[in-house]
């Protein structure tokens, strides 16, 4: 990166706060994040080391404020009887009380262990039979009810703390508090044993497991990967790289996407530690109105935040006045003509260049202020495929939109598109740029990557790890293609890669993503696994609802002729049906992340599936294949 500048090594380590002062050549400094966090507190005091979104303000907490905050968690910790290398849950919506709970559990030794909110009774009882977590944090009483259904068949629970709630109706061996009584425990313990907290501290080694985060199921059980405190160092250094002056320069970041989540945590409760990074914590329903209030200026958010913010400023936009709409129109014309010239690589005429500043002025900016992005100069997208279209719209808005690549195994990033400007829409970039990160493609296509970040396992899954990790390389499973310049595009999934009757190999993804470009789709799902033939299930958006089914049926299908005209014969797609429901987390449709589960989607609405293909062949050859199997007896 340009804007790349080295660090002495004094600068690092305990004598220099924050740690992370520079991206280039940094090595993991031999101290637990708790570590860093007491010295934060000793070296900058009164400078703000997070926000909370209340009553339409940010109220900043300072970095003494938040170890203090820690230390009485961690002693109340201590007093429930948690101990080094326990794994403690924390099931709650993004607020203030998730990252001083996951400090505190590090504090006293544990391991921090997310549990979305928006989990089942089943998927909660997995996360903490898997893990064998003697803890639990529980937001409201909806989460506590769930602990309260699964609690008994888990002989290794012993507490469960309150936020909200006080925990009530458990199983006697289980302790409940209320959080202002567990930190006010905690209090007492510091006053009584006022060198308790530095001792549980400084036992803490830089490889100690610091995090246990789960993958999303999509294709088979969640598995709990392990991260150090090393390996999320180097993570940190991975999004750092998004931001390279965001050791020495304030950043700020809206935080409502879940911390159950491995990028949201990664960014929200380790990154602040290691550098200027200022987080405002508040829920989803509070995004827009402190979005508005922060004007963030780094973000990383996956594709469809980015799409349904883009939606909210086109319906201000539709609610606008006329001369502002008009101006809007002018505005795009030049927006489109700078951007194609971006994307080809080709450069801007001063005067089309002046001109577009004039539209970024009177109107995009304008227009970005609806929702508090006008500050922000370099947005970022992951965990998804991000549609062509939508990253295209922001860059005509004038947000530098860009992708990276990391996974829960990697926590931070490993590949993105770091080095240039208004990337055209299409990869996702290269290896970041530190000679640790390096990534090659299988004979396969299967991309695998090498970085100090990685997970050091799954945790009590030594087949799935050795499956996993080979000589120190991680094979992701994703179907790239690598350019002789080092630009990765990706194509798909190898689990994802359906078979046709007919020997044909697809991978249902890229055609998924296209259909997806349309306002007419909210999700597509390929189907064609050993049939003879390709077709798809729709689930179609709250515009194409309200159509009649006349219209809604000839839109779609013209739409579907049109990606099908971009598609080889063996691509394209022959029929398509309509879910007559939305997609359900419950239903194991999907993912906590909201990623499809192809089998399980396949699986509910078999019905609708066989109804686009001829299945009396197969349904005969299957019952002669009875039959035989009934004649050999």
């Amino acid at each position: 990166m340009e804007n790349m500048v080295s660090m002495s090594s004094p600068e690092g380590g305990r004598n220099g706060v924050p740690v992370l002062r520079s991206v280039s050549g940094f090595e993991a400094v031999d101290r637990t994040f708790p570590q860093m966090l007491c010295d934060r507190a000793e070296r900058e005091p009164d400078t703000v080391a997070f926000c909370s979104w209340v009553d339409g303000d940010a109220r900043p907490t300072s970095w003494s404020e938040y170890l203090e905050e820690v230390r009485e968690t961690t002693l109340g910790l201590h007093d429930l009887g948690v101990a080094p290398g326990d794994r403690v849950a924390i099931m709650s919506s993004t607020r203030r009380e998730w990252v001083v709970a996951a400090l505190a559990i590090l504090s006293v030794g544990g391991v921090p262990v997310g549990v979305y909110p928006t989990s089942s009774v089943p998927e909660v009882e997995y996360a903490l039979e898997s893990s064998g977590a003697t803890a639990i944090f529980a937001e409201s009483t909806s989460d506590i009810g769930k602990v309260r259904a699964v609690a008994a068949g888990l002989p290794h629970l012993r507490a469960t703390i309150g936020f909200d709630a006080e925990p009530a109706d458990l199983p006697e061996t289980v302790k409940t508090v209320h959080w202002d009584y567990l930190r006010a425990v905690g209090s007492a313990r510091a006053v009584a044993e006022p060198e308790l907290f530095t001792l549980l501290v400084e036992a803490g080694d830089i490889d100690q497991l610091a995090a246990l985060f789960y993958t999303s199921g999509s294709t088979g059980a969640p598995k709990g990967v392990r991260h150090t405190h090393r390996t999320l160092q180097y993570s940190v250094l991975g999004f750092a790289m998004s931001y390279p002056e965001i050791g020495t320069t304030r950043h700020d970041l809206v935080g409502f996407l879940g911390l159950s989540h491995v990028a949201p945590a990664l960014v929200g409760v380790f990154a602040p530690i290691m550098t200027r990074l200022v987080i405002t914590y508040c829920t989803m329903d509070q995004r827009v109105e402190a979005l508005i209030g922060v004007r963030p200026t780094a973000v990383l958010w996956p594709p469809r935040m980015h799409e349904k913010l883009a939606s909210e400023m086109l319906q201000t936009l539709a609610e606008s006045g006329r001369a502002f709409r008009l101006g809007y129109s002018i505005a795009m014309k030049v927006a489109r003509k700078v951007s194609d010239l971006r994307w080809r690589g080709r450069q801007v005429p001063r005067y089309l260049e002046a001109l577009y500043g004039l539209c970024m002025k009177c109107v995009f900016l304008p227009l970005r202020a609806k929702v508090g992005m006008d500050r922000i100069k370099v947005s970022w997208t992951a965990s998804g495929s991000m549609t062509p279209d939508v990253a295209a719209l922001w860059h005509m808005w004038g947000l530098d939109l860009r992708e990276l690549f990391g996974t829960t195994e990697t926590c931070g990033s490993v590949i993105a598109q770091w080095d240039r400007a208004f990337p055209a829409p299409g990869t996702i970039g290269k290896a970041m740029p530190d000679p640790r990160w390096v990534v090659r493609v299988s004979h396969e296509g299967e991309l695998q990557v090498r970085s100090p970040c990685l997970f050091d396992g799954y945790w009590h899954n030594p087949e799935a790890t050795a499956s996993a990790l080979e000589d120190g390389w991680y094979r992701t499973g994703d179907l790239v293609e690598l350019s002789s310049d080092g630009e990765v595009t990706i194509i798909g999934r190898m689990k994802d890669v359906l078979k046709t009757s007919g020997g044909k190999s697809v991978s249902p993804q890229p055609i998924e993503v296209r259909l997806k470009a349309s306002p007419l789709i909210d999700e597509a799902i390929v189907v064609g696994e050993g049939r003879k033939y390709l077709t798809v299930l729709l689930s179609v958006s709250d515009e194409t609802q309200a159509m009649t089914p006349h219209e809604r049926d000839a839109a779609l299908t013209r739409w579907i002729d049109e990606v099908n005209s971009e598609l080889a014969r063996p691509l394209q797609l022959k029929k398509f049906r309509i879910l007559p429901r939305a997609l359900s987390a419950a239903a194991g449709e999907l993912t906590a992340k909201a990623t499809i589960r192809r089998s399980n989607i396949l699986a509910s609405f078999t019905d609708l599936v066989d109804d686009m293909y001829d299945v009396g062949e197969q349904d005969e050859i299957a019952r002669q294949a009875r039959f035989a199997r009934t004649d050999r007896k």
